[in-house]
């Protein structure tokens, strides 16, 4: 267990597996890598101003498919990460400590499902390359790295 800062003060943190539990094994709230990938879809989703039904459908079939939650799970995690994503202040904070315990490879695939989600609806606004960008970095690769990734998507065009 050690203790990291998280908005104004500092707050216990340990891993279980690939959970971050925030606040201490036995009180604290418990966030894990679905929590991360949810939330960063639907950041780079909204990044242009609305999610767009192409853009919803995709993240709850990559959620589905990818790491096999449920269809309503999926679109409830999805709905949670939209009011956390306007509600709280320390979520870039929480999402850096819970990448930690993802591997590289495990960030270049959350990269590239980002990037499903900016590609479905075919009209990729510089605010989506922003948010993957930021994203990206909140996972903690370097901008070397998404940059090359986006130029290979742009490629596959």
């Amino acid at each position: 267990m050690r203790e990291v800062n998280v908005g104004h003060g500092t707050q216990e943190v340990c891993f279980d597996g690939s959970n971050l539990i925030l606040g201490g094994e036995a009180d604290g709230e418990i966030y894990d890598a679905r929590y991360l990938i949810s939330t960063l879809l639907v950041y780079v989703a909204k990044s242009d101003g609305c999610i767009s039904e192409l853009e919803s459908n995709r993240m709850i079939e990559l959620l589905s498919t990818q790491l096999q939650i449920p269809g309503r799970e999926a679109l409830q995690r999805l709905t949670t990460a939209v009011m956390e994503l306007s509600d709280d202040k320390d979520i870039a904070t929480r999402l850096q400590h819970i990448a930690t315990g993802l591997s590289d490879e495990q960030k270049v695939e959350v990269l590239w499902m980002m990037m499903d989600v900016m590609a479905v609806d075919e009209d990729q606004q510089s605010g989506e390359l922003g948010a993957i960008t930021l994203a990206g970095q909140i996972m903690g690769l370097s901008l070397d790295t998404i940059h090359t990734q986006l130029r290979s998507i742009a490629s596959k065009k």
